[in-house]
């Protein structure tokens, strides 16, 4: 039972320094939390090697190809600076590959690696598929695809 006196106590109750903190701690932590999700979720944005001057950047990773699109000149000679930061054990025969028969790709990528391919450009403009398919399905998976584009020469 309470007595008058005892409310009286409980409501001029002062809170301590660690009770004043308490939520200031909970948030710190919710930010690094959060901080950390997103560094471990789109690093690979942060941390994406330069292509080299008159190059096309393009990633492999189990989500697909990055950019998903490429655009290109019909008959052209492009270079695209392929890399993949993918370990060897998530893929099959420890490589990616990029397949497109229409265009005359067909390359492999080993995990954890980067090089530089060139190609010529077919002179027919059109949009084509590329897969890869050494892993995830291959072209049946629906992520593990891109397109190339060829645009008509100028």
């Amino acid at each position: 039972m309470t007595t008058p006196g005892s409310r009286r106590a409980a409501a001029s109750h002062t809170p301590t320094t660690i009770e004043r903190l308490r939520p200031l701690a909970f948030a710190a932590v919710v930010v690094v939390v959060l901080t950390a999700g997103v560094y471990l979720a789109f690093g690979n944005f942060l941390t994406r090697p330069a292509a080299a001057a008159g190059t096309i950047s393009v990633q492999s990773s189990m989500a697909g190809f990055t950019p998903s699109e490429i655009r290109v000149k019909a008959g052209a000679t492009v270079t695209l600076d392929w890399w993949t930061e993918d370990a060897a054990m998530h893929l099959q025969g420890g490589v990616h590959t990029m397949i497109a028969p229409d265009l005359g790709l067909h390359e492999e990528l080993p995990a954890e690696s980067r090089r530089a391919v060139s190609w010529t450009v077919p002179n027919k403009p059109g949009t084509y598929d590329v897969w890869c398919e050494s892993c995830c399905g291959g072209k049946d998976n629906p992520t593990m695809h891109g397109k190339i584009v060829v645009e008509p020469a100028a």
